[in-house]
């Protein structure tokens, strides 16, 4: 198998510059082009690098970007409207906070990064689908096209998300060397024609989940997978009535269900794995005698641990004896306070998703267990606790925060603990049930809910969820409501407001960035009490008053990277950027 990568891996990677005589190279112990793609064991280490190679670019990249992050995660969660990029202050993630706050260049590394994950992820599966063809074998077996059919498949989904943040990327259907020039596509619109057109080539030859109990089913590209790369395809195109029966076939197939909502807790850790909602995601598993420490780090965790977790060298970490939180994180992400007191309004504080999506700072210092608590430990605020000074924030505070934690992505200790090599490492998730359930209410929304299933869809997440709101009616504003508590940080939020053209939301980039504090630390008070410091929240809106927020013409779209453009005089730039 180590062979078999090692072939691959040298493909070449002309989005990232690599010249056509480096990619000449005779390797030594290495087997020829010709004597490969020849069996189903061929078939299948070549697909089992189109997993690899594309999870490894999604979730890190380092020697491109210099990523603590993982470029997928970047691209599509960085510019929402619900997030703080937070961090130490304005000094730490900042081209990230560029990104974010639409002050970036067409070098910025959070462009460049998804931009090549996509690219590289297609040529690896380029090197499955051109070499397992009846031109070239003269027959293919049933396992050949399954793999054939897995790879343009996921080949379709790169494409996809490149026509979503770039417009008219470049159709990519062969291997390419350093001399090519691919151009750009005619429309945005004929990309996502080519993807239909791809997933109706593929369906035939995938496999289908068994049951929502089947775990191997959710790790692998299916046909359930398939049919929601091909529905949310015709949902951008404005093919409602189309994507409407793409995405119902994923919901009529009965091979997925939404988890009940006392166990929401565990989406997107790892004991939630591969669980009854997961449509698709990268799997993880940890073994030592494969990897060492730096490998574990980049791939299983570590990035997800650090990026996640909160800055707790301001919080008071080191006197926290609770299992459920690991107290080690660079702090990069905040929940706003608008996204926060919506979701509270939306569901209420008792709600399973406001418990399993965010905590606020008095649940931080009185239900979590600190080292000096009396045994046995009972959660809840009392006199002893809120006058106790060696737990909750410190003088710093918490930068770009107004008293809510990220709890959905935070890595939860008991779970995710890279430290020790236990196999409880969570999976890369790239697309939960309740997206399809959320695309299909859309669609119905737009193209008519004669029979009620759009609303039964909504419903469906909002009773599992434990929201006070339930609707009434499937409407466009109810399904905008739903997906951005439901989808927070899933890779949807600044997406969608593209496509929905609500602009407006993204004018107010990083105006406000206030810091939280706590009266006890500060000697305002003898007991704690948390407060909102708006002091320097301006701080963006005075040291960049002419490049923050989004400018209309010319952020719909990303820039296509310096370093593409620089390369492939092929590539038409977008407009509005240079």
């Amino acid at each position: 198998m180590k062979k078999y990568l090692f072939l691959i891996s040298l493909a070449a990677l002309t989005f990232t510059g690599c010249s056509e005589s480096e990619l000449d190279i005779d390797q030594k112990g290495v087997l020829p082009m010709e004597g490969f793609y020849q069996t189903d064991a061929d078939a299948e280490a070549a697909l089992a690098t189109v997993y690899y190679d594309t999870f490894e670019n999604f979730a890190f990249m380092g020697e491109v970007t210099g990523y603590n992050y993982g470029p997928y995660f970047g691209l599509t969660n960085y510019q929402g409207d619900d997030i703080y990029m937070a961090g130490s202050g304005p000094e730490d993630c900042v081209t990230e906070r560029e990104f974010h706050d639409f002050r970036y260049t067409n070098d910025n590394i959070v462009v460049l990064g998804g931009y090549t994950a996509f690219y590289r992820s297609i040529q690896k599966c380029n090197l499955v689908i051109t070499n397992f063809t009846e031109e070239r074998l003269g027959t293919l077996s049933a396992k050949m096209k399954q793999c054939v059919a897995e790879a343009r498949a996921m080949r379709a989904f790169d494409h996809l998300m490149l026509a979503i943040y770039w417009g008219t990327p470049p159709i990519v259907e062969e291997v390419i060397n350093g001399a090519a020039r691919p151009e750009n596509a005619e429309s945005q619109a004929a990309v996502l024609d080519w993807v239909v057109k791809e997933i109706d080539l593929a369906l035939p030859d995938l496999t289908e989940r068994t049951s929502p109990t089947d775990k191997a089913g959710a790790v692998r590209v299916t046909k359930g997978f398939a049919n929601a790369i091909k529905g949310k395809a015709l949902l951008w195109k404005g093919d409602y009535a189309n994507a409407k029966t793409a995405l119902a076939t994923v919901i009529n197939s009965g091979k997925y269900s939404l988890v009940p909502s006392e166990r929401m807790i565990e989406i997107l850790h790892a004991d939630g794995k591969a669980n009854e909602e997961q449509v698709f995601e990268f799997n993880i598993e940890f073994d030592p005698s494969l990897v060492d420490y730096f490998s574990i780090a980049k791939r299983t965790g570590w990035n997800a641990h650090m990026t996640f977790n909160w800055r707790f060298e301001n919080m008071g970490g080191s006197q926290l004896n609770d299992t459920k939180i690991n107290n080690n994180g660079w702090g990069w992400m905040n929940p706003t306070g608008d996204f926060a007191r919506a979701l509270i309004a939306n569901d209420g504080m008792e709600s399973a998703r406001r418990k399993a999506w965010i905590m606020t700072y008095d649940e931080y210092l009185y239900n979590a267990q600190w080292i000096n608590d009396p045994q046995p430990f009972v959660p809840g605020k009392t006199d002893v606790k809120a006058k106790d000074a060696t737990r909750g924030l410190n003088k710093v505070g918490v930068y770009a925060c107004e008293g809510f934690f990220n709890w959905k992505t935070v890595v939860h200790k008991d779970q995710n603990d890279i430290c020790s090599a236990n196999e409880g490492q969570r999976n890369f998730s790239i697309m939960r049930y309740p997206e399809v359930l959320l695309m299909y209410a859309e669609c119905c929304a737009m193209a008519g809910d004669a029979d009620g299933s759009g609303l039964r869809a909504l419903n469906m997440i909002q009773d599992r969820a434990q929201a006070q709101h339930r609707s009434t009616q499937c409407t466009l504003d109810e399904v905008k409501k739903e997906k951005m508590f439901e989808l927070w940080m899933e890779g949807c939020r600044s997406a969608d407001l593209m496509r929905w053209k609500d602009y407006s939301t993204f004018e107010k980039a990083d105006s406000y960035v206030p810091t939280f504090r706590d009266k006890l630390a500060e000697g305002q008070s003898t007991e704690h009490e948390g407060f909102i410091d708006a002091s320097g929240a301006d701080f963006y809106k005075k040291t960049y008053p002419n490049t923050l927020g989004f400018k209309k013409g010319k952020h719909e779209l990303l820039p296509f990277p310096k370093r593409v453009t620089d390369l492939n005089s092929g590539i038409t730039q977008n407009p509005g950027w240079n």
